[in-house]
């Protein structure tokens, strides 16, 4: 992470790799039962998926926004995939992940890059089928 504060990093544990590729996904946000759902296909796990996004807030601070959850809107966000698209959290079982998998490999989808947000083909619907899309506020020029 880049911004006029200074650069630092983090790496993060695999539950919250698969929140930010989610947040970065959705850059309008997610409800705390949608990631439930989109993480354990349980919408009722919302404790357990605040108490994550609790313990992602301490290293991202003001770069995660609540109500719904997402990425603040001035962060510049790119999401640096692998080449073969089954190889993207390649440990995660979460169904939204499984989706986008199947949907980078599809061509459906493609991440988020330097210059904007992820792209579906505008008769698609990978980005919003089981996760719905729900934008995303540190200083400008901040790149997660």
């Amino acid at each position: 992470m880049r911004g006029s504060a200074g650069a630092w990093s983090h790496s993060p544990s695999p539950r919250h790799a698969e929140l930010l590729l989610l947040l970065a996904l959705h850059r309008d946000g997610l409800s705390a039962a949608r990631l439930a759902e989109a993480l354990f296909a349980d919408p009722a796990r919302t404790v357990t998926v605040r108490a994550e996004l609790s313990r992602l807030r301490r290293h991202l601070g003001a770069l995660l926004e609540a109500r719904p959850y997402r990425l603040a809107a001035r962060a510049e966000v790119a999401v640096l995939g692998p080449d073969d698209p089954y190889d993207l959290l390649p440990g995660s079982a979460a169904p939204a992940v499984r989706e986008v998998r199947a949907a980078l490999a599809g061509g459906a989808l493609r991440l988020p890059g330097r210059s904007g947000v992820a792209q579906p083909p505008a008769s698609s619907s990978a980005n919003s089928s089981s996760l719905g899309s729900s934008s995303a506020a540190p200083p400008s020029g901040t790149t997660v």
